[in-house]
């Protein structure tokens, strides 16, 4: 086997424009990191999948109950066994997906029977309110994982459930996290993301917005009025996140864009080609990229960094290499690795089930 290669994109910057954002982006656009929205720009322009770390397991234990969901609103699934036996076989599903994408993973535990009985129960709910009606009823259209391309406003993206009723729309939006904030109200950010929907649906002519709805993980109900002021100021916001981001690419400025913290970067998506990480010493988990300055064995690679830090990584020997001294003088990052031992210092690690390895070009 070979590592992923991450093509060097220093260069690839003039090949990338961000011309629409999904609700979820504008969100974080506002409140976290604009630089990982740039990297997440630039890897999708190579259009390879493997280039991006995997979603956590809470993303993709999300994906995997929304379509649960989408699968009962369409009637596919109408019993318990039925949801039981889809559950497992979308499990099974990601877990080959992630087995193809990433050859160092080792380690694709991803079944959560606490989300997978929670999931399930609302699923049951949706199935019985079908039975009585519910919104399946003449009146009304129910529109599940609906793409919608709004990037004449700079919007695209897939809306959960969309219900149609008499030119009225409501919006849902399936939550797999916590939906309610430390103060008790719902998370701004999910506010902003309902709002945004909402405004989609206006510019697609599907219904005038009326209830805009979060449902957690326990099928709870969370809704918040639909604000036209605010849907106006937030189409403007967008235009402005736009511009604000293609800016930064024509300037190749990106420091300034960065807000790397601890309790974040440490869950990045894109920690493998970041070069602002932050990433503390004290976490499990660490990303360590350098240059392979000496291969003492089949099992251990001596990494440099930019900084001049040499680290010594272990465990090398359960990936199948052909031929191990072809990374000699190349770049390398290792995500996931931890400490060789309790007692090894900050720069002495191992691999483990989870590590992913790329090569830099």
């Amino acid at each position: 086997m070979r590592f992923p290669q991450i093509p060097y994109f220093d260069n690839s910057w003039d090949s990338v424009i961000i011309d629409a954002l999904s609700p979820s982006n504008f969100s974080w656009v506002n409140r976290g990191c604009r630089y990982q929205m740039l990297l997440q720009a630039m890897i999708k322009s190579f259009n390879n999948k493997a280039l991006s770390l995997p979603p956590n397991k809470n993303a993709i234990l999300g994906t995997v109950i929304h379509k649960l969901y989408e699968l009962t609103i369409k009637g596919e699934l109408k019993s318990l066994a039925d949801l039981k036996y889809k559950w497992e076989d979308l499990i099974d599903e990601k877990k080959l997906e992630l087995a193809a994408l990433y050859p160092t993973l080792r380690n694709a535990s991803l079944n959560d029977y606490d989300k997978r009985n929670s999931a399930i129960r609302y699923s049951l709910g949706i199935i019985k309110k079908q039975g009585s009606a519910g919104t399946n009823s003449s009146k009304c259209k129910v529109l599940s994982e609906k793409w919608m391309d709004c990037s004449k406003i700079g919007l695209r993206g897939f809306a959960d459930k969309l219900i149609i009723d008499n030119n009225y729309i409501d919006v849902v939006d399936f939550k797999s996290g916590h939906v309610i904030d430390e103060n008790g109200g719902i998370k701004s950010e999910y506010c902003i993301q309902l709002q945004l929907y909402a405004v989609m649906c206006q510019f697609l002519s599907l219904g005038t917005p009326r209830n805009l709805s979060l449902v957690d993980i326990d099928g709870n109900y969370h809704s918040i009025p639909f604000s036209s002021p605010l849907s106006e100021q937030l189409k403007a916001e967008v235009l402005e996140a736009i511009k604000l981001l293609n800016n930064a690419i024509t300037a190749r400025d990106f420091q300034h864009h960065a807000r790397p913290e601890p309790n974040t970067c440490p869950y990045c998506c894109y920690r493998h080609v970041c070069r602002f990480r932050e990433i503390s010493a004290d976490e499990y988990y660490q990303t360590v990229s350098g240059i392979v300055i000496e291969i003492p064995s089949s099992n251990m690679y001596t990494l440099r960094n930019e900084k001049g830090y040499v680290y010594h990584i272990s465990g090398i020997d359960v990936y199948d290499i052909d031929q191990p001294n072809i990374y000699l003088g190349k770049r390398l990052t290792f995500v996931n690795i931890t400490r060789a031992s309790r007692e090894a210092d900050e720069f002495t690690y191992k691999t483990t089930e989870n590590t992913l390895v790329y090569e830099q070009l």
